[in-house]
């Protein structure tokens, strides 16, 4: 064979390497915990909860009523013995603008003696971050909603989950992910 012809491939495979050829493609980015379901703790002093406001006069909240539930691996929260409650704990993640945030859980039949109202919102480093209010009565039903962060945070910034509610209810947050712009 000829040196010529010999050298052709070899040319060939390095201008093929050095024009540009596609690279392979980067994973997409996987979603990463936001928080740990079993570390929420309660705000206790009302000038540190982003939700006063929200609290009514009749607010109760038994510590019996929130819990980490390990068969489900979801934080509970039971509205007839906790009516009101705010929780905290620092993300587990850095956040960057166009990052985008999954809430999902769940919540029981919503009934109470009279037509209201159920509410969960999240904040997020002391800024109303995601919010779902949902009429009572409601029969019970799933979220899974997604929204895009607007800003930089390195992890541990501090969360608050918050829910209020009227009636014997419960909802359960199944998730909290973050799934970066990039890898």
């Amino acid at each position: 064979m000829r040196p010529a012809l010999i050298a052709l491939p070899i040319l060939l495979l390095m201008l093929g390497s050095a024009s540009g050829c596609p690279s392979e493609p980067k994973p997409e980015p996987e979603p990463r915990s936001l928080a740990k379901p079993d570390a929420w703790v309660r705000v206790s002093d009302e000038t540190q909860d982003l939700f006063a406001a929200e609290r009514p006069a009749d607010a109760t909240c038994d510590d019996a009523g929130y819990y980490f539930e390990p068969i489900t691996q979801a934080l509970e929260v039971q509205t007839e013995l906790c009516n009101y409650v705010t929780l905290r704990q620092p993300t587990l993640e850095p956040l960057e603008p166009g990052d985008q945030i999954r809430v999902q859980g769940y919540h029981g039949d919503l009934t109470a003696p009279e037509p209201s109202e159920g509410y969960l919102g999240l904040a997020i480093a002391g800024e109303l971050a995601w919010e779902l209010s949902v009429p009572i009565p409601s029969a019970a039903a799933e979220f899974d909603e997604t929204f895009t962060c607007d800003r930089s945070l390195p992890a541990g910034v501090e969360l608050q989950l918050h829910v209020h509610n009227h009636g014997a209810n419960s909802w359960d947050l199944i998730a909290l992910e973050v799934t970066p712009t990039s890898g």
